[in-house]
């Protein structure tokens, strides 16, 4: 980052921390807050004390220039006074009705050219727009009055050519018996973001709506979607601009209406144009290399009718458009045929096809092999029960049980989801010791666990009760301490494709239970992560040909501090390495944290990742899975965003985490012997997390100076002290939640 922005960055930091502070002047209100009585008894604050806005529009009009009523509150509910011409932004739009089968679309009726385009936009204080009459009625309510007379076609004339990115002519004349809507923006980046929308007739009557996406499914992955310089943040805001009536101009023109440019967005490098060998781009921003995180034919992530917040959310199954399907599909010519079965002139006749009845099927049906490979392997379910014994030295008996449509499994390596050509697998493992898991004398190489294969092991019996078995396990090497895990992986096999044809991987959800080897009690692994968090961006994780499903505790056994991709490599990789570390608390970092330079051109490229160099993991065959073009839709900072509530401070186990805590630092050299990691060269707990993003020069000179630790055994790691809690531990002056800018 540039110089000012460093040092106001570490400004705010010493300020919050008490070492810099400034002076508030103002009354103080019954609770404490800064502020004066306001005519009603209210207290009115001023806007720089606020941490959050809330904008209530109370009331909009049109006689000329439109008017609007709104309020400013903070967190407390309190008014809020201050806001400025500066501030704020407004818009108006007007929903028009659709013709021959086409959606309703928002239209603007504040539109600018823009290199030979019309753009949609908004009434604000810069040279080059509009700015009407901001009115502050010093308790806490505003009123603006526009500067553009939507109503008279002399006083907002469309700008040239009036066109859509087709050709087609807008209209933007004022129509008073149509659905309406204002919007504000708060728009100073040094106040809490806020955006403010109010539908209305302006001839009265019926309200008609278009709520496709609320901007929570957006944030369920972006955090706080954030865009235009970071203060346009509600989608009802965006579809005021970003309809049919705005493009950029090109060879084609770019439309960027919302409903095209965000299904191309998500699609990114696996829109057809683009698997042929095209680009994605709006203006210099290129999309070419997004990847969405779930099935693309998950529509219902975005969209959901069920939800009131979008009642309009199913119109993507019963109100198709060439416009919102050829975002996607984009190697279709809905005129000329090419692609599709013939040409089509309008969306009148989109559901002769696509519906029930039709020669293609409804919509919905084309769209769900998602929803329906989820729910068919939510017809299985795998438990462990039991393990006994489970002392040094002991070889367990192992209880499991197969469950199918919520009952027992009998006979399960007959049935076709276990049989069917080896499209399945299913195993059970036993790793060790939870502290953190190492699996130190499990006789396999890399600290991997130890296997049984259930659809081979001769051992496999039948238990006491259908669907339950019983299996024998390794043994647990004389001197293992702590607490066991057994857990089972792997995946039926579905006809989900084609019936009675079982070639579907089906990603069952994988389980674990804990067993104490010479713990007085069970101790679990710690836990960090939440897999509803995974899921919110995921769907359903699922890794590794299905084997590895929705489940952290279970990934932590195979991706433990002993772990490398040694093994999956033949010499020096791509990058330079003969292997890399995939111990969960590095590796999910690092590949979430992509690479901050485009991979292709090493040029700095806004959106991209954070660190200088992206990580490469060698998989399954040799498969080389390069993460430095992942671009993380969320605040890549945000360490709740994954995390469970403080499981990244540097407390408790994490305060001395070598010492007191029993983590193991991550292998980065393998020794002598792959199956004893004794003498592997390993990077400290801290180090090994905070330089998995972190990875500098800069950043790693800081972490050896503070005793982090890059190249040395565990032994000497556990005579070692990390005193990175001195600073960023909790309350301290560089706090992580702190630095990390965590609500």
């Amino acid at each position: 980052m540039g110089h000012r922005r460093f040092a106001a960055h570490w400004l705010k930091l010493l300020a919050v921390a008490g070492l810099v502070g400034t002076a508030l002047v103002g009354c103080t209100g019954d609770d404490g807050s800064q502020g004066a009585p306001g005519p009603s008894g209210g207290v009115i604050v001023p806007v720089q004390t606020a941490t959050a806005l809330t904008i209530t529009i109370t009331g909009a009009a049109v006689s000329s220039p439109p008017v609007v009523n709104f309020r400013v509150t903070n967190q407390n509910g309190e008014s809020v006074i201050g806001l400025t011409d500066a501030d704020l932004r407004f818009n108006i739009a007007k929903l028009v009705p659709g013709t021959y089968g086409n959606p309703y679309t928002w239209q603007n009726y504040i539109n600018r050219a823009s290199g030979g385009a019309v753009q949609g936009s908004q009434e604000r204080l810069r040279s080059g727009y509009p700015w009407g009459t901001l009115v502050s009625h010093d308790d806490g309510t505003y009123t603006y009055t526009f500067a553009t007379d939507i109503t008279s076609a002399a006083g907002n004339p469309c700008p040239a050519p009036c066109t859509d990115a087709a050709g087609n002519a807008l209209d933007i004349s004022y129509n008073p018996g149509l659905t309406h809507r204002v919007s504000i923006q708060q728009a100073n980046s040094a106040y809490p973001k806020y955006n403010a929308t109010y539908d209305f007739v302006p001839g009265g009557g019926a309200l008609f709506g278009r709520e496709i996406v609320r901007t929570g499914k957006c944030n369920e992955c972006h955090n706080q979607l954030a865009v235009h310089g970071g203060t346009r943040v509600e989608t009802k805001l965006c579809v005021t601009c970003h309809n049919p009536g705005s493009w950029v101009a090109g060879s084609p023109n770019t439309p960027v209406d919302f409903k095209v440019m965000i299904h191309k967005i998500h699609r990114g490098e696996e829109l057809p144009s683009v698997v042929a060998g095209g680009t994605y781009k709006i203006g210099n921003a290129d999309f070419s290399t997004v990847v969405f995180p779930q099935d693309i034919l998950n529509c219902t992530k975005c969209h959901d009718g069920a939800d009131p917040a979008t009642p309009q959310g199913d119109n993507w199954k019963i109100q198709p458009s060439r416009e919102a399907c050829g975002s996607c599909h984009d190697n279709v010519n809905f005129a000329t045929g090419a692609g599709h079965a013939g040409g089509i002139k309008d969306n009148s006749t989109c559901l002769a096809c696509h519906s029930s009845g039709g020669e293609v099927g409804p919509i919905a049906d084309s769209h769900s092999f998602a929803a329906r490979l989820k729910a068919a392997a939510d017809r299985f379910r795998f438990t462990v029960l039991d393990a006994t014994p489970t002392g040094p030295g002991d070889t367990p008996t192992l209880t499991f049980k197969i469950e199918k449509d919520g009952a027992g499994l009998a006979n399960f390596r007959s049935d076709p989801a276990f049989t069917a050509g080896g499209n399945s697998t299913l195993n059970i493992r036993l790793a060790w010791s939870t502290r953190d898991v190492g699996n130190a004398g499990s006789g396999q190489n890399y600290g991997q666990p130890a296997t049984i294969n259930l659809l081979t092991a001769a051992s496999v019996a039948p238990g006491v009760t259908a669907g339950t078995y019983t299996v024998t396990g390794n043994t647990i090497p004389v001197g293992t301490t702590g607490s066991l895990r057994v857990f089972i992986d792997g995946h039926p096999a579905g006809d989900v494709t084609t019936p009675g044809t079982f070639t579907d991987r089906l990603p069952t959800k994988s389980v674990y239970k804990d067993f104490k080897i010479d713990d007085a009690t069970v101790v679990a692994r710690r836990s960090v992560v939440d897999i509803a968090k995974c899921d919110g961006c995921h769907s359903r994780l699922s890794l590794h040909g299905a084997n590895r499903n929705d489940e952290p505790g279970v990934c932590i056994n195979c991706h433990n501090p002993n772990a490398t991709d040694k093994s999956r490599r033949t010499g020096v990789g791509v990058d330079g390495k003969t292997e890399e570390s995939i111990d969960f608390k590095r590796m999910i970092h690092a590949i979430h944290a992509g690479q901050r330079d485009d991979p292709a051109t090493t040029t700095v490229v806004e959106g991209y990742g954070f660190r200088e160099k992206g990580i490469v993991v060698y998989g399954f065959g040799g498969s080389v899975n390069n993460f430095s073009d992942v671009r993380f839709p969320g605040i890549l900072s945000d360490c709740s965003t994954c995390h469970l509530s403080g499981t990244y401070a540097l407390s408790g186990r994490w305060e001395e985490p070598s010492q007191s805590g029993g983590i193991l630092g991550s292998t980065v050299d393998t020794g002598a012997l792959a199956s004893d990691a004794s003498d592997d060269l390993k990077i400290s707990p801290t180090a090994a997390v905070c330089s998995s993003c972190h990875d500098g020069s800069a950043a790693r000179l800081h972490i050896e100076t503070q005793g982090g630790l890059f190249s040395a055994t565990q032994a000497a790691i556990g005579a070692n002290f990390e005193q990175c809690s001195i600073c960023h531990g909790p309350g301290r002056v560089f706090d992580v939640k702190l630095v990390h800018g965590v609500p």
